[in-house]
């Protein structure tokens, strides 16, 4: 998959120095880091195709987001006014769906390997925290995410050798990205990555992944929930369930790869219904449910998914809880019903060993399930 700069590479915008008059300044603009901003002036206020062309640059090569900055600057003796123009560059293709749709574009089609009645096959991660840069920062992040979909892909075969495997699970159990809105905000200063960048390393670390088994097997099943990292927004009050950077990079994923059916039409992704922050669903013959921990006490699962049976809420029919949010892996069973936090991917949390001495195994889990049973169950 490369290096940390290919899994972020975006089109570059050439910087061209205008030829007239006023000397305009150019600075990289960090709110939004992915462009910048440009100053200067010309004599009358044109549109935007204009002005770029105004101060040198290609309408077809660039385009103007957000709010354009227009201010008188000067009049000339012949009485026209110069006018001042504060504006932030991107690149004129930025779309992520297009992006998506090229990546996708470009994978032969492989017919998945026909194996008729079988168990699913489960990876299932949470707690990438992309972004993050305590320890050995998203780059150790990202060698351990790929390790882990290798060795699950691998060890998918080796299992197959001897249990008959029809399908393949996968789940991102939320905090996929560090963000920015979690701990009052203050998690800025910790971060290594702008928002656009853990969204788009976070699409194509998924799309990898479902690259990797979808070869493998005659159906795929991918479930992203968010957490409280991926929360879109907290101000003036938290944001739906749904409402998340995590989920909106699936359904990304999702639309760019029904444009290829024939690579990935055995390929389905489910996300939470609106204002909802779970999945819950059947596979295979168990029903599952998918969340990320936060709206839980921790170490209270148990009574948690006792309140979801009680109140009749459809979590409360899952043979499985699968989580994250807590840092660390931890099964809990009883009969039929099993619990189980999945850990993280992240080196170290600076904050948990200062204050606890903490680390956290890392991984994803690994398992066949068969109702309410669960066998070759291991972290890779």
């Amino acid at each position: 998959m490369g290096s940390l700069r290919d899994h972020l590479a975006v089109p570059e915008v050439s910087e061209p120095k205008p030829t007239f008059g006023y000397n305009p300044t150019t600075e990289y603009d960090p709110r939004t880091g992915t462009g910048y901003i440009q100053t200067g002036a010309v004599s009358t206020p044109p549109v935007f195709e204009e002005l770029l062309e105004s101060f040198g640059y290609d309408p077809k090569e660039v385009r103007i987001i957000g709010t354009l900055k227009t201010s008188r600057w000067q009049q000339r003796e012949d009485g026209d006014w110069l006018h001042s123009y504060k504006f932030a560059l991107a690149p004129a293709s930025t779309s992520n769906i297009d992006e998506l749709i090229a990546l996708v574009n470009k994978r032969k089609s492989s017919k998945p390997q026909p194996t008729g009645e079988g168990l699913p096959f489960h990876w299932l991660a949470g707690d990438l925290q992309l972004g993050k840069i305590d320890g050995d920062g998203t780059e150790g992040i990202i060698s351990r995410v790929l390790e882990s979909i290798d060795r699950g892909a691998e060890e998918l075969k080796r299992i197959r050798k001897t249990r008959k495997i029809n399908m393949v699970h996968q789940a991102w159990l939320g905090d996929c990205m560090e963000g920015n809105v979690s701990q009052g905000g203050r998690l800025v200063f910790r971060t290594e990555l702008t928002i656009t960048e853990q969204y788009r390393l976070f699409r194509r670390l998924m799309l990898h992944a479902i690259d990797v088994f979808a070869p493998l097997t005659e159906r795929l099943e991918v479930d992203v929930v968010n957490g409280n990292h991926d929360q879109a927004q907290r101000m003036p009050v938290i944001t739906r369930g749904d409402d998340g950077h995590a989920t909106e990079a699936a359904i990304a994923v999702m639309d760019a790869i029904a444009l290829n059916k024939q690579s990935y039409g055995h390929v389905s992704i489910f996300v939470p219904n609106k204002d909802e922050s779970m999945v819950t669903r059947e596979i295979g013959s168990s029903v599952f449910t998918h969340i990320h921990g936060h709206q839980i006490r921790r170490g209270k699962s148990f009574d948690w998914w006792a309140g979801q049976a009680l109140n009749l809420q459809s979590a409360g029919a899952s043979q499985f809880l699968l989580h994250g949010h807590e840092h660390e892996f931890r099964v809990q069973a009883r009969k039929d019903r099993t619990e189980i936090c999945v850990p993280t991917f992240e080196s170290r949390s600076q904050y948990w060993v200062d204050s606890h001495g903490d680390i956290s195994k890392s991984g994803a889990v690994i398992m066949v399930t068969d109702g309410s049973d669960f066998s070759d169950f291991q972290i890779v």
